[in-house]
């Protein structure tokens, strides 16, 4: 009896421990560091899924104007309610998927919409564009000593598109979130500075933080990921942005201390996204 009670009470703060490293790393105004420089073999496997599932239920559209135009694929819930309203993710790309083939901005962020369980769990309007130049340019901020970010024309084509799109299908507007990697998560950042009443929650991944407008970041929920070796992207920016808003916004920060730029997206990072957007609303 005596045995049984003690392994109670390890298993007990065990689980306690585990409860309190999982708030820690979702808790607003929290840093947390993450070692995980050896996928297992079974991340690895899922990633390697999800990259070679075939996207055609991601069906091919266009937003124009009489300047610019915007190819992008949009990915309708499974099973469509009529009578509902779905969430809507719009997922960016980085610059290695700039073009116009309505193919490249297909990656890990937009085809793990299309995991059965995600489909089930969190039925939504999934929508990825595809930039034909870049979608947020870097310059030095010498007073931060970082690298900041500034969108384009294209951006403000694809939110103006976005609120067409809210009002023809059936779309929540309480729960429009975006999320993106390496340029697409410095859009990220751009897209929310731009229109904060529009997005309900954001999640920025390897990119570049924008500072010229913060008060517009105030109010939505942020997350950002990045790995401390990327070289592409250094995490200082980022990081900075951390900590000038970790006090009076509400901001989130992971920083994998093995990971690189190429290599930050892996299977616990698949599934942890879907749940924490899903539980932000406006």
């Amino acid at each position: 009896m005596k045995k049984k009670v003690i392994k109670f009470f390890y298993l007990l703060i065990g689980f306690c421990f585990f409860q309190s490293c999982v708030s820690r790393k979702t808790q607003f105004g929290t840093k947390t560091e993450i070692r995980d420089s050896k996928d297992s073999a079974q991340s690895l496997a899922k990633i390697s899924l999800i990259k070679s599932l075939e996207y055609s239920e991601f069906k091919e559209g266009q937003f124009s104007n009489e300047n610019e135009s915007l190819k992008y694929r949009i990915l309708r819930p499974e099973k469509l309610d009529l009578n509902k309203k779905y969430p809507l993710i719009v997922v960016f790309h980085g610059s290695g998927a700039i073009g116009s083939d309505n193919r490249s901005q297909m990656g890990v962020l937009s085809k793990m919409w299309l995991l059965p369980e995600n489909r089930k769990k969190f039925p939504a309007f999934v929508i990825a564009p595809q930039f034909p130049g870049r979608s947020s340019n870097y310059h030095l901020d010498t007073t931060r000593g970082v690298q900041v970010s500034e969108s384009n024309e294209y951006l403000d084509l694809l939110l103006k598109s976005v609120d067409s799109l809210a009002s023809a299908e059936n779309i929540d507007r309480s729960r429009i979130y975006v999320m993106g990697f390496s340029m697409g998560g410095s859009t990220t950042t751009n897209a929310v500075s731009k229109r904060p009443d529009l997005f309900a929650a954001a999640i920025n991944i390897s990119g570049i933080s924008q500072f010229n407008n913060n008060e517009n970041l105030l109010k939505t929920p942020i997350w950002m990921v990045h790995g401390s070796l990327d070289a592409d992207n250094y995490p200082q920016s980022n990081l900075k942005f951390y900590e000038e808003m970790k006090d009076k916004g509400q901001v989130l920060f992971w920083e994998f201390k093995d990971k690189y730029h190429n290599n930050i997206i892996s299977a616990k990072l698949v599934d942890a996204l879907p749940k924490w957007l899903f539980n932000q609303k406006k």
